[in-house]
């Protein structure tokens, strides 16, 4: 075994907590989301039967109306905030499932779609595919049933911690509001990692202030949609959910069962996702405010999610690529604003920093428009980066020290992943 691929799944093993792999030590105690969907990916190849566990318990947190939480609480984790408490009334379809009351970009589907690939006994891969269906249609269905308004398929993002990128400079616009919570808390994360590395104080009390206008609304968007500063198409989110509707649809295709989403359904979505997010002039897909009525000006690697997603052309891809590496000019590969952007912090959590994961879902969209070479030099530059920085949770984005949370396990699986399926050469 690669030394750094045993490296990494010694960083897994640590983080292991039976049913489900935590994200980082102290950071981020309970399971979460996206997280485990990555994990999954690394241990299909190495420990099929865990791999298993981790998307189970991950599925036992689901919702009767088919949402997967982001994070699924452990019952015996005390101290993160929010915690369970924060989130009254969640309807689990698994009575005394705590979880939180929203979700996270829909990864699982292709990560499932990913790792039964890797698995060569096809009766085996099959029949975990046939179990993992409609958990996984359902999850999908939720964000097109639950999380669309009338004028558009696209998937409306209603917090951001929903995207992932949790401080993004996108939601600027909501964070600069003033908004904060009734009830009164305590952070977790700056006890762990310096508050120069993490959200602001604004940030976190717009997060707070969210979870309980959603709670107070029963988490139903129709309801609380009247009520909330924020309520966005996410170009990255909406590009993480179209790949994942194409990816289950291979799964039915392998299964010999009809596609969920016809090819006119996904036409549409792609045809709105360009009508309302394409930005000429930055050369990127930029998030629109439906409260405002207008695109987001921030301009940051969410919006060349559509090269994951594989909502552009190969021509359109590389071009995007470009202009973005090229306004990256003195950064590691591959940083989350580039260094032009006002806001860009070369520090601050998901203001700069390098991500592993973004790094990872831009050379896995790479490759698969077949544009290898670029692909191939982004997951070089990623794996040199966690070779010398180490296992954390992100990077600086001039230094490339790692910073924040140290044994990341999303870090240490997608490393893994790209190291035990490299990009092919072009030809």
């Amino acid at each position: 075994m690669d030394d750094l691929v045993a490296q990494a799944l010694a960083v897994l093993r640590r983080n292991d907590m039976g049913a489900y792999t935590r994200p980082s030590p102290r950071l981020y105690p309970h399971q979460w989301n996206w997280d485990s969907a990555f994990v999954a990916l690394a241990l299909a190849r190495v420990d099929w039967t865990r791999m298993e566990r981790e998307v189970d318990a991950l599925l036992a947190a689901q919702w009767t109306n088919g949402m997967l939480p982001h994070i699924h609480y452990h019952p015996d984790v005390t101290g993160y905030v929010p915690g369970p408490d924060w989130w009254p009334d969640v309807p689990a379809r698994r009575a005394g499932e705590r979880t939180s009351g929203i979700t996270h970009p829909p990864v699982l589907p292709t990560a499932v779609y990913r790792a039964g690939r890797a698995q060569p006994d096809a009766r085996l891969r099959h029949a975990w595919w046939e179990r993992l269906y409609e958990p996984l249609r359902d999850a999908l269905r939720f964000f097109s049933r639950h999380r669309t308004v009338p004028e558009a398929p696209l998937v409306v993002l209603v917090h951001p911690w929903e995207s992932g990128l949790d401080n993004s400079p996108r939601w600027d616009f909501a964070a600069g509001l003033g908004l904060r919570p009734a009830r009164a808390y305590t952070r977790h994360d700056t006890a762990v990692v310096t508050a120069s590395e993490r959200p602001r104080q604004a940030d976190y009390d717009l997060y707070l202030y969210l979870v309980e206008v959603m709670a107070r609304h029963g988490y139903d968007l129709g309801a609380f949609l009247p009520h909330t500063p924020f309520a966005v198409y996410d170009a990255l989110q909406n590009a993480i959910w179209y790949r994942a509707a194409v990816d289950l649809g291979r799964i039915a295709d392998a299964l010999g069962r009809p596609r969920d989403w016809t090819g006119d359904e996904l036409r549409a979505f792609r045809d709105a996702y360009h009508r309302f997010l394409w930005d000429e002039a930055s050369g990127l897909f930029l998030d629109f405010d439906l409260r405002g009525r207008r695109p987001v000006a921030a301009q940051t690697i969410a919006g060349l999610g559509a090269i994951y997603g594989g909502l552009v052309s190969a021509p359109q891809a590389a071009a995007m690529w470009a202009r973005y590496e090229r306004r990256s000019r003195g950064c590691r590969a591959l940083p989350t604003v580039p260094p032009d952007q006002p806001e860009f912090e070369p520090a601050r959590y998901w203001r700069g920093p390098v991500w592993v994961n973004t790094n990872w879902l831009l050379a896995r969209g790479l490759e698969e428009l077949g544009l290898r070479d670029d692909a191939r030099r982004l997951a070089g530059a990623t794996v040199d980066l966690v070779r010398r920085g180490g296992w954390c949770e992100y990077f600086h984005a001039e230094t490339g020290e790692g910073i924040g949370g140290g044994d990341f396990s999303w870090t240490a699986a997608l490393v893994m992943d790209l190291l035990q399926e490299p990009i092919a050469p072009a030809p």
